[in-house]
């Protein structure tokens, strides 16, 4: 988020599709279209992959521009026309399952800092080779084994007898290569022809596909053994049975109390949740941190999108390249909440930063690895600002009016986000155990923000809404 660059309807950039699937080893166009058409000397178009700075195309003047780029894209990717043509879409050669990911078409007029985006998310597939069948003794059953490389993601395995019934599994196993590819293998045991004909189909998950067959063996191919035989058999399971259902019960003992323990872990962290949510923090907005653009209102409980009436008198604290504020006071340990009303406005950010996030020098993107655990919403869509982004889907649909910040620093350290309409959660982030510094409350206000209001009140849990409890406890 740069406080530098301003919207406009000058000129619009969007997507036909928000999703685009590939197989790997093939071509992807990812679309982006400009609109009006304009010349390439007036604009400059930068593709990224989840963060600003992960370049994997950029004109620059109407000049590729390739110094910038990650290493892994260089001469993968070119446009599929150009800005004079209004067709912005970028064509990525020989696509690997690491190429997946969510990119943005980023389009900027250097000379009136006026840029717009686009967002498109690239999912790779990969459908695996025919299967492989093997046939073989085991006991008394013949073993059917059926096996297949090259998959993603993990496919799913299903067996089924002639009226459809599902067959029962003898073994799968699923090997992930150092090529991040799936091979797998399953087996059944027949134990005569009567089990048959059956079929055996491999579905893809993503394209929903199915790659099988159909088969029946011959009863001449099951071996005959002699009642003598069952009779020994039989006598040695009726002899084991004792001995296994000794094991059996112990290991259910054992279950029980895993169970039990897990549960009063659960409830613990239930009860540190409710405790914080009845006693919401007091925090307030810090004039000192605040960014000379935005303003703290006398009681210091809402951050305004206009400058003070006097300007602010530089300081180590004050925010100089985003427009942020920091909200007193900063939290070390314990489990804390607050929540935040969002007034009229289009580009926000929520969430906590430790003190060591950086205040001035060059612009930079708001996530983890800059001490900022936060979400935002930002060019019509609410977004995890995690190392790599995350679309939010707000439940219900609708305007996200108010936000509950749980903030949890026992092991293991998260800061939570709800949707305080239903007390859905938003989002959840894991924060590093190695990070041990204090964190306080962190908002953003963009160009086209408006004004964020710390409620001093709390939204009451209500008993139809008590079955979330257990969604938020990660």
């Amino acid at each position: 988020m740069y406080n530098s660059f301003t919207l406009s309807a000058q000129f619009q950039v969007t997507s036909k599709s928000r999703l685009v699937v590939v197989v790997v080893g093939t071509d992807a166009v990812l679309p982006c279209t400009l609109s009006p058409p304009s010349s390439p000397l007036e604009l400059e178009v930068r593709w990224f992959k989840n963060l600003y700075t992960s370049v994997v195309f950029m004109l620059k003047k109407g000049n590729e521009e390739k110094e910038q780029l990650m290493p892994e894209y260089r001469g993968r990717t070119s446009l599929q026309a150009g800005p004079q043509n209004g067709d912005l879409s970028l064509s990525m050669h020989n696509v690997q399952l690491s190429d997946a990911g969510i990119y943005h078409c980023f389009v900027e007029n250097k000379t009136s800092s006026i840029y717009e985006e686009a967002i498109t998310e690239l999912s790779i597939v990969a459908v695996g080779s025919l299967p492989n069948l093997t046939l073989s003794l085991h006991d008394n059953s013949i073993l059917i084994s059926f096996s297949s490389s090259a998959w993603f993601p993990e496919p799913e395995i299903d067996w089924k007898g002639i009226d459809g019934t599902k067959i029962t599994v003898y073994s799968n196993t699923s090997v992930k290569e150092s090529n991040g590819l799936f091979n797998i293998e399953s087996s059944i045991l027949l134990k005569d022809a009567s089990d048959g004909p059956f079929s055996y189909a491999i579905r893809h998950p993503v394209t929903g596909k199915d790659t099988g067959l159909h088969m029946s063996i011959h009863e001449n191919m099951f071996p005959r053994i002699s009642l003598w035989l069952y009779a020994f058999l039989s006598a040695v399971i009726v002899l084991s049975v004792v001995g296994i259902g000794a094991i059996f019960y112990v290991r259910k003992l054992q279950r029980e109390k895993e169970c039990l323990t897990g549960r009063i872990a659960d409830l613990s962290s239930e009860l540190d949740w409710r405790k914080a949510v009845m006693n919401p923090e007091c925090i307030t907005f810090s004039p000192e941190t605040c960014h000379p653009e935005l303003s703290v209102s006398e009681d210091r409980l809402t951050l305004l999108n206009q400058p003070p009436a006097f300007v602010p008198l530089p300081n180590d604290l004050r925010f100089e390249t985003e427009r942020c504020c920091i909200c007193l006071p900063d939290f070390s340990s314990g489990c804390h909440y607050w929540e935040v009303e969002l007034g009229p406005g289009v580009e926000w950010a929520v969430g906590v930063a430790s003190p060591e996030v950086r205040k001035k020098g060059a612009a930079y993107q708001f996530s983890p690895r800059e001490n900022i655990w936060c979400i935002a919403f930002f060019i019509d869509t609410i977004q995890a600002l995690d190392n790599t982004e995350k679309i939010i889907q707000v439940e219900g649909g609708g305007i996200l009016e108010r936000v509950g910040v749980y903030l949890k620093l026992s092991v293991p350290r998260q800061v939570s986000f709800y949707d305080t309409r239903n007390w859905s959660l938003l989002y959840t982030f894991q924060m590093e155990s190695r990070n041990r510094l204090k964190v306080q409350p962190f908002f953003w206000l963009g160009n086209k923000g408006g004004e964020i209001r710390l409620l001093r009140g709390r939204t009451e849990v209500t008993n139809e809404q008590e079955g979330f409890e257990d969604e938020h406890l990660l």
